[in-house]
């Protein structure tokens, strides 16, 4: 009788969970609220009909299928529960030729204007592939065309292709949004003579947003390791840009533009290029740039910058220091030809102009500084460092943002600093109406750091720990406390993420007021 029940309710289980499955094919809408949906053709959101995709769902793509959105798509997940896009198979996605190994990602083509907003948030992203002919090269996971209404938010991208252009995103004259995202291994270019542009991500003719993001890894073959902005004006703010690799700019290659939007808190570090730019390409594109922290990246030329086709940048506020290349000249910047005037207000540049390669600088080079910066692990300003209330006195004109890199307030002690992060005495307290003496101690934080504060009333309090861009890390759920001195250990958060000597970011909520400090682990 036991085997008996025991069969009868291990057959239950079964059919309840095949049952929280779904094999989709063809025309979707409605809900997807199951464990795992199998994907087994093209999929096809119906203009005017909506598809929501329930947090904690995985869609398994059981081959090379799409999902074409003439619709919307709304997958609204969270940190703990994301909804994930990925390929039941994954062999073959390194061959070029083959769509093998890979999905063909969503296609928002052909999406008429009147449709709603798509939404992605906490979504986790792989092995999109955009192979094959001209007309499917392009966004390994998302391939927008002429339409605007996407918003991309707390998501990540891992491992995407695509053969021409946009390892993972491509767009072209849209509108999007990407914030607080992270990209990884993707790569854009093929083994012939059609370059790659936008490892990560690739923009053409449009108007995009993309902050708060991280770029990891990523690589193409002709410019852009990271990013590509073509006939494009981005607002690019608060991003980091790791090992990422391209034949010219590294990270990011502006190409035939000139943006007018606000670029500013980049920390690009350790990028290469095999020819030109390590860190930055601009190509026929001007943009005006504040508070970047340039720094260990290499190239061939021009370690760290690099300007060719009447290229007219403006670099304000930022710090281009231990770039390298073949020669001493042009370790930091190369510009190619005569007709290039780039501009540096206010920056500290290793070697001055003296080291500046290729053609004879004609551009405006004022009130720099050719002076060790002394970087803490570098991108943190030390308290002696000559960075500090060193950029532009009166910041007009310069779209400066109101905070830095991590989220503090950009001007601290009167002037604005140079690079990404304002300078901040480490564990320096704020005062406000209810929050008083914020303090981690010690900070570098080890095994035994607190965090002290004051609550001169009783109330609920949430304790926030985020990364250089903004992505939640580490959380101490809402609890009441009563008014008085409270202190909490931050051994598990020291625990559990890996010492690399970074910044990171502490916040203490009480609903009304926020107070934040950096810490380094």
């Amino acid at each position: 009788m036991r085997k008996i029940l025991l069969g009868f309710m291990l057959l239950a289980t079964h059919f309840a969970l095949a049952q929280n499955n779904y094999n989709a094919c063809g025309s979707q809408s409605g809900l997807w609220n199951y464990d795992t949906v199998f994907v087994s053709c093209d999929i096809i959101v119906p203009a005017g009909e909506q598809l929501v995709i329930a947090p904690n769902t995985t869609i398994v793509f059981e081959g090379y299928f799409s999902m074409h959105v003439l619709g919307n798509v709304n997958a609204r997940a969270s940190y703990n529960q994301p909804v994930s896009f990925t390929i039941a198979d994954t062999n073959g996605f390194s061959d070029y030729h083959s769509t093998s190994g890979g999905w063909n990602g969503f296609r928002f083509e052909q999406t008429l204007p009147e449709s709603d907003s798509s939404i992605f948030e906490f979504c986790r992203f792989y092995y999109g592939k955009a192979a094959g002919d001209s007309t499917n090269g392009y966004g390994g996971a998302f391939r927008i065309d002429n339409f605007s209404k996407i918003r991309i938010e707390q998501c990540t991208f891992d491992h995407h292709y695509a053969f021409y252009r946009g390892g993972a995103i491509y767009a072209n004259k849209a509108e999007i949004l990407i914030r607080k995202c992270e990209f990884l291994n993707s790569f854009a270019g093929n083994d012939g003579m059609d370059y790659g542009y936008g490892g990560a991500v690739a923009f053409r003719a449009s108007l995009p947003e993309v902050s708060g993001s991280y770029f990891e890894a990523n690589s193409s073959t002709g410019v852009g390791g990271a990013l590509s902005f073509e006939f494009s004006d981005p607002k690019l703010v608060n991003c980091e840009f790791y090992q990422n690799y391209s034949a010219l700019g590294g990270a990011i290659g502006f190409i035939r533009a000139e943006p007018q939007r606000q670029i500013a808190n980049l920390l690009i570090h350790e990028n290469s290029s095999l020819f030109f730019g390590g860190g930055i390409a601009c190509l026929e594109a001007s943009p005006r740039m504040t508070n970047l922290t340039i720094i260990n990246n290499s190239s061939a030329m021009g370690g760290g910058y690099y300007c060719n086709e009447y290229a007219n940048p403006v670099l304000a506020n930022s710090i281009l220091w231990n770039n390298t290349a073949g020669d001493t000249l042009g370790s930091q910047v190369w510009i190619w030809d005569v007709y290039s005037e780039p501009e540096f207000h206010y920056c500290d540049i290793q070697g001055g102009l003296e080291w500046f390669g290729g053609s004879s600088f004609i551009g405006v080079y004022e009130n720099n500084l050719d002076v060790d910066p002394l970087l803490f692990e570098q991108f943190w300003l030390f308290n002696d460092s000559p960075c500090i209330n060193a950029g532009t006195p009166d910041t007009t004109g310069f779209l400066i943002p109101p905070t830095d890199l991590l989220g503090m307030e950009r001007i601290q002690y009167g002037r604005i600093d140079m690079g990404v992060m304002e300078y901040m005495m480490v564990g320096l307290p704020h005062q406000n109406e209810e929050i008083n003496a914020l303090l981690a101690f010690p900070n570098p934080l080890n095994y035994n750091s607190v965090c002290t504060f004051e609550l001169p009333l009783p109330g609920t309090v949430q304790i926030s720990i985020f990364d250089l861009n903004g992505r939640l890390v580490w959380q101490q759920t809402n609890e009441k406390l009563s008014a008085g001195l409270h202190r909490f250990s931050l051994e598990d958060f020291v625990k559990n993420q890996p010492k690399n000597n970074r910044p990171w970011l502490l916040k203490v909520d009480s609903g009304s007021h926020t107070q934040a400090i950096k810490l380094i682990h």
